[in-house]
C-alpha cells in the first residue's frame, strides 16, 4: 500500500539520519587524554672542582736583614738597612751593634763599619755643626780591589758597587748623570719624590765603570771626605 510504504520509508530514513548523526558525533568527541607515563628525573651534571696546580718549583726566600752584617741591608726611599735620612745621628748609633762601629772624638758626627775582609764600608753622619742632630748622609763605599756584587744592594733591581752605568739606568731609566766638583768622578743621580728622603748618588771614578760608591744625601752631591 502506498500510504505504509511512504511511512515505513520516512521511518527508515529518520533512523538512518540518527545513525548518521550520532557517528559524526562520535567522530567529534574528544579523544582521550594521553596517560602521563613517569619518567626519573634529570639529574645536574656534576659541577667541577677546581684544583691547584702542583707546584713546579720553590724561589728562594728573600735575604732578612741583619742589624748586624751591613752585606744583608738593602738600599731603598732614604734608607740603607737601619739607616734613615733625618733619623736622629746619636739614636741610631746607640741601636747598632755595640763596638763593631766607629765613632771618635775627633770626627764625632761620622760613624763608621769597615767589613772584616775590607771589602766595602758603610758610614752615616750628621751636620758637623748640629749636635744632637739628623742623619744628612749615608754611604757604602768600596775597598781596594773589592769583588763587585759586595755590600748593600738596591731593593729594585739589585745595584750597588760595582754595577755599570747601563745596569743603574735599567733599573733608574730617571738617572741623571752629573759632574762633580772634584775632579776625577762622576754621579749618576736619582732624585726622590720625597726632599726629605735625600737623593741617590752612585759614584764613578774617571775611566772606570763600576760603582766606587753609593749614597744617599740631603746635599747637593756626596762629600769628598766626610772627615779630614
Amino acid at each position: 500500500m502506498p500510504g505504509n510504504r511512504n511511512r515505513f520509508t520516512g521511518s527508515g530514513a529518520a533512523a538512518a539520519s540518527a545513525l548518521l548523526t550520532a557517528a559524526l558525533l562520535a567522530g567529534c568527541a574528544p579523544s582521550a587524554e594521553p596517560v602521563e607515563t613517569s619518567s626519573a628525573p634529570a639529574q645536574d651534571a656534576p659541577t667541577p672542582t677546581e684544583t691547584t696546580p702542583a707546584p713546579t718549583g720553590t724561589s728562594a726566600p728573600p735575604v732578612q736583614e741583619d742589624v748586624a752584617d751591613p752585606s744583608t741591608w738593602q738600599i731603598e726611599d732614604g734608607e740603607i738597612g737601619p739607616l734613615e735620612i733625618g733619623e736622629d745621628f746619636d739614636e741610631t748609633l746607640a741601636e747598632l751593634s755595640a763596638g763593631d762601629w766607629t765613632n771618635d772624638e775627633a770626627c764625632g758626627w761620622t760613624a763608621y763599619w769597615n767589613a772584616p775582609d775590607g771589602a766595602f764600608t758603610v758610614w752615616f753622619a750628621r751636620d758637623e755643626q748640629t749636635d744632637p742632630g739628623p742623619i744628612e748622609t749615608i754611604a757604602v763605599e768600596w775597598g781596594p780591589d773589592a769583588p763587585t756584587g759586595v755590600g748593600p744592594r738596591t731593593e729594585d733591581g739589585d745595584v750597588g758597587l760595582g754595577s755599570t752605568r747601563d745596569e743603574v739606568r735599567a733599573v733608574y731609566p730617571q738617572a741623571e748623570e752629573l759632574s762633580s766638583g772634584m775632579d776625577g768622578r762622576v754621579f749618576l743621580w736619582v732624585s726622590d719624590d720625597d726632599p726629605e728622603d735625600g737623593a741617590l748618588f752612585f759614584e764613578y771614578l774617571e775611566g772606570q765603570d763600576a760603582a766606587q760608591s753609593v749614597v744617599l744625601t740631603r746635599e747637593d752631591e756626596p762629600p769628598y771626605e766626610v772627615c779630614a
